[in-house]
């Protein structure tokens, strides 16, 4: 749910290791990690494409094929990266 973000992002915050929201840092990127959108969370898949960059499992909507899926390079909201250890 899209309004729950704010509140989850602060959670985070205080909550979780912060990392970079630079997805060309590949290295930083590991399957578990949490990414938040301006309006969206998803899971980093330990899936990842021809560059190296993770997949994100995520749900979007009802009609969604596939919940895994690469689209880290095609989003530029990324305000949050973040790891629960």
């Amino acid at each position: 749910d899209f309004r729950r973000v704010k509140n989850l992002k602060v959670y985070f915050d205080n909550n979780a290791i912060s990392l970079t929201t630079d997805i060309n840092e590949i290295e930083e990127w590991q399957g578990g990690d949490i990414v938040v959108f301006k309006k969206h969370i998803g899971i980093i898949s330990d899936k990842r494409n021809r560059k190296g960059i993770c997949f994100v499992i995520h749900h979007a909507n009802p009609y969604q094929i596939y919940y895994e899926e690469d689209i880290l390079e095609h989003r530029d909201d990324i305000i949050g990266h973040y790891r629960i250890s």
